[in-house]
């Protein structure tokens, strides 16, 4: 089952459940018109499938132009580290858009010093960026870092390489994610 998928039945089951709770609460008080203690659940239920369905939407065309996602090792402790990924490249003259997300060991105190290379298969560079990712704090226990954006327009077709330099330690994990505008059957790696 696609995470899609998964996120729309959440928002459906929630809304089942919700509605439910609203009919247990009315059906103790009989001063309610029966047709009214029906409203407020049904409404309830429509507006979560409405949620779902508008979050299923977009979620799913994230996973459709997807052309290449990956979970990897990240160097860790070691300083500075290349990470090297090879990507096929389907549209030639495309833009495609680029995600690199690191995740911190532990705490992300400081911002993290990034270069990201793209090569074609001929060898020509696309993509040379230098990237300093800052942090941000959802909560006042962990930090992390915001994640790279960035966009290139492969001139050919094929096997293109993308490096991820990390230039400052503690990256255990990267997030890479590629996605192709003219693709329709991309899928999200295991867990997105």
């Amino acid at each position: 089952m696609d995470t899609s998928t998964i996120i729309f039945l959440s928002a459906f089951g929630c809304g089942l459940l919700f509605a439910g709770c609203a009919v247990l609460a009315q059906s103790a008080d009989k001063t309610i018109a029966r047709w009214k203690r029906w409203a407020l659940p049904a409404g309830i239920l429509a507006f979560c499938t409405a949620f779902g369905g508008l979050a299923y939407l977009i979620d799913d065309g994230n996973a459709d132009t997807t052309l290449y996602e990956i979970e990897a090792e990240g160097p860790g402790a070691g300083v500075p580290a290349a990470v090297e990924f090879a990507v096929g490249v389907e549209h030639a003259g495309a833009e495609h858009d680029l995600l690199v997300a690191p995740d911190p060991e532990a705490s992300a105190d400081e911002p993290l010093q990034l270069q990201v290379r793209v090569t074609g298969p001929s060898g020509a560079v696309v993509l040379d960026e230098p990237a300093a990712l800052d942090t941000r704090c959802p909560d006042v226990v962990v930090c992390e870092w915001h994640p790279y954006n960035g966009r290139f327009t492969p001139a050919e077709p094929g096997e293109h390489t993308l490096v991820v330099t990390v230039l400052d330690p503690g990256v255990e994990v990267l997030h890479v994610r590629v996605g192709d505008p003219l693709k329709t059957d991309g899928e999200r790696a295991p867990g997105y």
